[in-house]
């Protein structure tokens, strides 16, 4: 009996004994296994470091595709970059340039990718056969980004011109009037939505807010009550997948707006300004991009006879222009189809503004900078002149991107 005791008691021993032996082999490979993962995810990390720096640095340097490439390659982690890592062996890396079409500025390119890869070495895993990994990174940076926090009001003309040929014949599909809509949407699709807020200001203005989409009246600039801003500043303009939203209050009323009426440019500049006042961001750069087709020839009746928004209309247009430029506001002007525009800026009595200006020399004096002023002389579409404006204010900013196109 105590013989075949002390068999068991040897047996059970033994069988702990291979029990702690697997054991042990199990925990040492899953060490092994953690430290080598450790090892690439660092390998990993830095990579990923040198190439945002990489694509930053490079992107600061587009539109010029090769200084952007010969730059980011400075910054990479390859042999010659500033970010060049011995401890991280076997690197190869790519740079290119390329346009990313859901941002303005691709003029020809408007980002930078760079690509680094990396053979590293295993520690416990070659065991297992496993003597190399393969680590591998991305980043892409745009410039300009368009990535600025902006209050933005559009102001539109939806005089009746606006709705006739270039011989001055009704046209009653207002093919002036939907280049206007296609170019103020294409903008807006350029815009971040998270952060850029827009407001719509119209001359003539409307008799109500809620009539907003009937047909003005000529006699609607004669009322202190009717709203030229018919959309305040807003963001719901997109939807989450960046399409624009086409029944938000903003995108639904530039598609209804319907043109009559003559032309002063005064009021709305006024009243755009108005809103970014009123319900602006702190801190936020104000924007007004504002479009015309011809010359301001009239003024709301509530004024003197001999007020300059009546006898000079082009003139006090500027002057209004210049009471929100003088606040930092940077105003856009667009001239659409000015060939068209017969004769130079009358007052209301339909004599010529004294001193004498045109509706080049209005327009031009309402854009803060003559390098604002955007002329499309011959109707059109105004795509690429509002996806220019688009990229004239996301001048300078650069980051990183999501883009993961290969």
């Amino acid at each position: 009996m105590h013989e075949r005791g002390s068999t068991r008691t040897h047996d059970e021993r033994g069988q702990v004994l291979v029990l702690m032996v697997v054991s042990l082999v199990a925990l040492l490979a899953m060490s092994a296994f953690a430290i080598d993962v450790g090892y690439l995810y660092w390998n990993q990390r830095d990579l990923q470091a040198s190439a945002d720096a990489a694509a930053l640095a490079g992107a600061m340097e587009l539109p010029d595709a090769s200084a952007s490439v010969q730059v980011a390659k400075q910054y990479g982690t390859g042999a010659t970059g500033k970010n060049h890592d011995p401890r991280v062996t076997g690197v190869t890396e790519s740079v290119t340039t390329k346009c990313l079409t859901s941002i303005p500025g691709c003029d020809p390119v408007n980002a930078v990718q760079v690509e680094e890869s990396a053979t590293v070495k295993t520690f416990f895993m070659r065991v297992f056969g496993k003597d190399f990994a393969d680590v591998h990174v991305r980043a892409t940076a745009c410039s300009p980004c368009g990535i600025k926090p902006l209050d933005i009001v559009l102001v539109l003309d939806r005089t009746g011109s606006m709705c006739q040929d270039s011989r001055g014949r009704s046209d009653p599909s207002c093919t002036d009037l939907n280049n206007a809509r296609d170019g103020m949407k294409t903008f807006l699709g350029f815009l971040d939505a998270k952060i850029d807020w827009v407001g719509l200001t119209v001359l003539p203005p409307a008799a109500s807010v809620g009539s907003r989409c009937n047909t003005p009246s000529q006699t609607d600039y004669n009322s202190k009550s009717s709203p030229y801003t018919i959309v305040p500043l807003s963001s719901d303009y997109k939807r989450a997948d960046g399409s624009l939203n086409t029944s938000s209050n903003l995108v639904s009323t530039i598609n209804c707006v319907k043109g009559a009426g003559s032309t002063a440019y005064a009021n709305a500049l006024e009243s755009a300004q108005a809103e970014l006042d009123a319900h602006g961001r702190n801190d936020i750069q104000d924007i007004i991009v504002f479009l015309s087709d011809g010359a301001a020839n009239t003024g709301p009746t509530y004024y003197s006879t001999s007020s300059p928004y009546r006898t000079q209309p082009c003139q006090q247009g500027v002057t209004s222009s210049g009471y929100a430029k003088a606040k930092g506001t940077i105003v856009y002007s667009i001239g659409y189809a000015l060939d068209d525009a017969t004769g130079g800026c009358t007052s209301y009595t339909g004599a010529a503004e004294k001193p004498a200006i045109t509706v080049y020399g209005a327009l031009g004096g309402i854009a803060t900078t003559p390098s604002n002023f955007y002329v499309k002389p011959t109707p059109g579409q105004l795509n690429s002149i509002y996806t220019d404006i688009a990229k004239d204010i996301a001048k300078g900013t650069s980051s990183l991107t999501a883009d993961t196109t290969p």
